[in-house]
């Protein structure tokens, strides 16, 4: 008997086609990465997450008067409530559960300080005056921020109040994780699987890339702008980092940055930067500037008594990671001094 065997050459599939688009939008650049599709389903993709940014700044944003957020700020402390919609009504609970979960650690409420610090090149560094800032620090409570429902009770928003005069809200502690989340319902609705989503510091990545999870890095808090420490890969997560050398001056040899305790409404001081590895983006960001604040071991267990892993550098410059990272980080560098 004659046996014969038929050999058969499988052609490699090409590679799934990786497209990237970035805006600059909310006072950050938001970047959207797609993998696989036709360029018209990538369109759609881009356009689609693109404008779940745009809602938020529409309504979330303080900066802009016409926003909804800005309505409930100027009706401070006149007992009145103010409607809102349902995004911007879960928001706001979602920042008071995430002040209620931190102890205080995050509070949306912080913007009664707007103005105090002031971090810019273009700015000679200064202090607040003493008691100003005091007086301002008495107005920050989430527990100020009243929640009342709207017509029929039914899910179609709520209405809130700020308590007290002199009291604003301020969600850069959670608009951008918020955005991002919005992000990624719409890109899994349209069937995406493999993309990754960008605002600042806040990102969500999706499935994989080139058939291996998503790299990301976090920044060397006294290197180089686009010096990285660390590398770590993420699948079906979100990653946040904040930092004290975004937005600071240094007055008499000691550094002042933008995340501020609102404890004692002075910088935080535990921390040189704080990275948390979450299920969803607006969970990583409020639980990034709290670890920050909290700093050292207390940071990490904070962190992972909700469930995310953290990245912490010390103010010391000691780096302390959560167990469940200890294996997966590389540091492929030793960190500036």
């Amino acid at each position: 008997m004659m046996l014969s065997a038929l050999l058969v050459v499988l052609a490699a599939a090409p590679a799934p086609r990786v497209r990237t688009e970035t805006r600059p939008m909310m006072g950050t650049t938001v970047t959207v990465t797609l993998v696989g599709g036709t360029a018209e389903k990538a369109r759609e993709g881009f356009d689609a997450a693109f404008s779940a940014f745009e809602r938020v700044n529409q309504v979330m944003n303080e900066w802009r008067p016409d926003s909804e957020l800005s309505a409930v700020n100027r009706k401070a402390g006149d007992g009145e409530f103010v409607t809102v919609p349902e995004d911007l009504c879960a928001a706001l609970r979602h920042g008071v559960q995430g002040s209620e979960q931190t102890g205080g650690l995050f509070d949306p409420t912080w913007a009664a300080l707007r103005g105090m610090w002031r971090f810019g090149t273009d700015l000679t560094p200064a202090l607040p005056d003493p008691a100003e800032l005091k007086k301002r620090c008495e107005l920050i409570s989430y527990k100020d921020l009243e929640f009342a429902p709207v017509g029929d009770g039914g899910d179609t928003g709520c209405a809130v109040r700020l308590k007290r005069a002199g009291m604003q809200l301020g969600l850069g502690g959670l608009a951008k994780g918020w955005g991002v989340d919005q992000a990624v319902k719409k890109l899994r609705g349209l069937g995406f699987n493999d993309f990754f989503v960008q605002a600042g510091g806040d990102f969500y990545a999706a499935g994989k890339k080139a058939g291996r999870p998503w790299k990301v890095g976090i920044r060397d808090p006294r290197g180089e702008r686009d010096s990285v420490f660390a590398v770590l890969e993420v699948s079906d997560a979100a990653f946040s980092t904040s930092g004290d050398y975004e937005n600071f001056f240094v007055l008499d040899g000691k550094r002042y940055h933008h995340i501020i305790d609102p404890r004692t409404c002075y910088p935080a001081n535990a921390s040189r930067s704080a990275t948390i590895l979450a299920p969803n983006a607006v969970d990583a960001e409020v639980l990034t500037k709290s670890v920050f604040i909290l700093g050292g071991q207390e940071g990490l267990a904070l962190a992972e008594k909700f469930g995310a892993s953290a990245v912490v550098v010390t103010a010391e410059n000691q780096v302390l990671v959560s167990p469940r990272l200890e294996k997966k980080l590389k540091q492929p560098r030793p960190m500036t001094p």
